[in-house]
């Protein structure tokens, strides 16, 4: 398939047909009815096609005024058709009404590149028409450009039209320098239109057929205007500016003090009257302009201030990083962080919060040098910049700045200190150094950090870490099954050696860094909120892949750990009812672990959590006993069936007799509360052996086998199967 020829703009064809009708009329003599007809039907030409270049959805304003400006000019040539009388005084009279409305549409097509309106910029045209006619009757006093002849209202209509016509270009010149639009072609057709009509204005003085000749100027004009609404511009915004209205205003404000000084000495009134009226205009011109720049002045500091707490926000601290780099000078930054603000706000509501928020910013401020600059960049987080400072400085400052705000707010601050080397950096860069360097002196309980790239790279490969994992978890489920490995490993009674347990113990098995253990993505997962995906995932995988070994005969209980934010999540209870419900496992065959640090994030909720579980038959088992400080209080309140002694203790128990002492009184204490005993980090026989005479029940660890992947785990249960090692589970006592 060929593509047609592109048809030419049935538009350009008229316009052109246009400019020949008014090449003939200026051939024919005046006093012919068919020039006028020509010069009239060519305007309306003009008119026609600059009102459907007002139709456009871009620049139709611009052409919608000058339509309206050819409509006026075009009263002349109408009344010279139907009366058959041409006056150039009429003329003078439409051009110069129809002079404003031209101004409007270039001052428009100003507006419509910088986003912007100013209606001062009418009142300033105006002003300097004014004080342009004032120069003009001046001039006339001295030199007598214009005929002797002429009455006062003549000389005045010429100048105030030639005055008109100089601000209509200069405007022009102006939008096309200000607006961006030096490279429009279309620009470029209306400086030429207005320049030659304007020339061609300048000549007429009265003489027969002037009427005709300036009237055929106009309508070639706005014929030539009329083409350039019918081509493509090349839009380039540009920011809006005030330098052009201000000087324009000052130009017009300095004519019409000139035309006064001189009138004055002519002893004149005229020109007096028009320079008076003028600078009273501008003055208007100029009291709006102040006023633009006030509010102007006002929005750009609200844009660089932080509304809660009175200092400059983010752009401002990017805005000075980036003015440091542009003068090449040394400087420091502080990053603070307040330690434990998510309490406040959550015990005490974030007015609270608030309040707090800005009477930190303010005793930071009082300990902060005087050419400091303080930002709130997000949250209760501040960043302060202070040029000329090195790092030692910057560290005496922080620590000025911590002592402050804990004598007089009393709260802690996190904050990392990066040096700023002169020469250039980049602010991106920095800025996150200085995170790095303050998120080290949270992990170290708050104080003053200075950072360090070996940190840092540690902190970035977390955080790529974090990404991946959000990615994962965004995945879905299939993504999951092939990344999130979970390994298996038994648990024996002590005295047969019988399994009558396995722990599922996840581990991730990363695309580019291999086999993760859970120590080195488990934190991110709980601190990033992805807990409550990757335990209902666990605990689906390790119930599914548990039920193999149940139907091969092998009943053991399937153990899952639970993190604090998955054990209060109000989620939890349908979830582990919709699980036994699909897999059909007993619930008595599911244990889940918690750790004493687990129940004391929120023990109320924790301890009802924990009492719906068992209701439903799932066993609880606290983990890593001995580790925390409120053991024996929960003994009493949670309805646990298990107790998990913590490698810690396993591993000492040959060595040191008090150890063991311990691990007796414990295990005496477990059982009168009927719980049986699982110890942790059993690795030889040694310590199988002093762990029976402990009477602990059951125990796991290397000694037994390490965690497997479930094919081996299913090939190493079926190993000891046939040795006649593995039977049934035993009840748990207190069940």
């Amino acid at each position: 398939m060929t593509n047609s020829p592109a048809r030419p703009d049935a538009r350009v064809t008229v316009v052109a047909l246009a400019c020949v009708a008014v090449g003939a009329a200026l051939l024919l003599p005046v006093d012919r009815p068919v020039s006028s007809a020509l010069l009239a039907g060519a305007h309306l030409v003009a008119v026609l096609v600059l009102a459907r270049g007002a139709q456009r959805r871009t620049d139709d304003v611009v052409w919608r005024w000058f339509a309206g400006a050819a409509v006026v000019v075009g009263v002349q040539p109408v009344l010279a058709l139907v009366t058959g009388e041409r006056s150039l005084g009429l003329l003078g009279g439409c051009v110069l009404a129809a002079i404003p409305l031209a101004y409007q549409g270039l001052v428009r097509w100003n507006r419509f590149r910088t986003y912007t309106s100013d209606p001062g910029d009418f009142l300033n045209g105006l002003s300097a028409v004014l004080a342009c006619t004032g120069a003009g009757i001046v001039a006339q006093q001295r030199f007598h450009v214009l005929p002797a002849g002429w009455p006062d209202w003549k000389v005045q209509l010429w100048l105030l039209v030639a005055g008109s016509m100089v601000i209509l270009l200069g405007t022009a010149l102006t939008v096309a320098g200000v607006g961006g639009l030096s490279r429009d072609p279309r620009m470029w057709l209306i400086l030429v239109a207005l320049a030659g009509v304007g020339l061609v204005s300048s000549t007429l003085r009265g003489h027969p057929g002037d009427a005709v000749r300036g009237q055929a100027a106009w309508t070639l004009a706005f014929l030539v205007i009329a083409y350039a609404s019918t081509r493509r511009g090349r839009p380039v915004p540009v920011a809006a500016t005030s330098q052009a209205p201000a000087v324009g205003a000052l130009i017009v404000l300095a004519l019409a003090v000139v035309v006064l000084v001189a009138d004055g000495r002519a002893g004149g009134w005229h020109a007096t009257a028009y320079a008076s009226v003028a600078i009273l205009g501008i003055t208007f011109r100029v009291v709006h302009l102040v006023r633009e720049l006030a509010q102007l002045a006002e929005s750009r500091h609200q844009a660089l201030t932080d509304e809660l707490t009175g200092v400059g926000n983010r752009r401002a601290l990017v805005r000075e990083l980036e003015d440091l780099v542009g003068r090449g000078l040394p400087a420091a930054m502080l990053l603070l962080d307040v330690d434990h603000f998510k309490e406040v706000n959550d015990r005490q509501g974030h007015h609270a919060g608030d309040d707090l928020l800005r009477r930190v910013a303010v005793s930071v401020r009082r300990a902060l040098p005087v050419d400091a600059v303080l930002t709130r960049i997000g949250g209760d987080e501040f960043a302060v910049v202070m040029p000329g400072r090195d790092e030692d400085q910057a560290v005496e400052i922080a620590a000025t700045v911590h002592r402050a705000v804990a004598a007089q707010v009393e709260i802690g601050l996190s904050i990392g200190v990066r040096s700023l080397p002169a020469g250039g950096f980049d602010p991106d860069r920095l800025l996150r150094q200085a995170d790095a360097a303050m998120y080290t002196a949270k992990t170290a309980g708050g104080g003053v950090s200075l950072y360090d790239c070996e940190v840092d790279a540690r902190l970035r490969d977390r955080a790529a870490l974090v990404a991946d994992l959000k990615a994962l978890v965004g995945a879905g489920e299939q993504q999951m099954r092939r990344e999130i490995a979970v390994h298996y490993q038994p648990q024996l009674d002590v005295v047969t050696r019988r399994v009558v347990g396995v722990e599922a113990l996840v581990r991730w098995q990363h695309p580019t860094r291999g086999l993760l253990p859970p120590l080195t993505f488990l934190d991110l997962v709980e601190e990033h909120g992805l807990m409550d995906a990757l335990t209902a995932h666990l605990l689906q995988r390790a119930v599914e892949e548990s039920r193999p070994w149940s139907d091969g005969g092998v009943p053991l209980r399937i153990s899952v750990n639970l993190s604090a934010s998955s054990l209060t999540h109000p989620g939890l209870l349908c979830l582990v009812d919709r699980i036994l419900e699909q897999t059909g496992l007993a619930p008595g065959r599911l244990v889940l672990e918690v750790t004493e640090t687990t129940l004391m994030a929120d023990p109320d909720l924790a301890l009802a959590v924990t009492h719906e579980l068992t209701r439903r038959g799932v066993q609880l088992s606290i983990d890593d006993y001995g580790t925390g400080y409120s053991s024996l209080a929960y003994l009493t309140d949670l309805p646990a069936t298990e107790l998990k002694l913590d490698r810690a203790f396993t591993m000492r128990v040959l060595a040191e007799p008090r150890t063991a002492e311990i691990v007796e009184a414990t295990v005496a204490l477990a059982h009168r509360l009927g719980l049986r005993v699982v110890a942790e980090g059993v690795e030889d026989e040694a310590t199988l052996t002093v762990l029976r005479g402990l009477d602990v029940d059951e125990s796991q660890g290397y000694l037994h086998a390490r965690p497997l992947p479930p094919a081996e785990f299913a090939a190493w249960l079926a190993a000891g199967a046939r040795r006649d090692q593995v039977v049934g589970a035993p009840a748990p006592r207190g069940v």
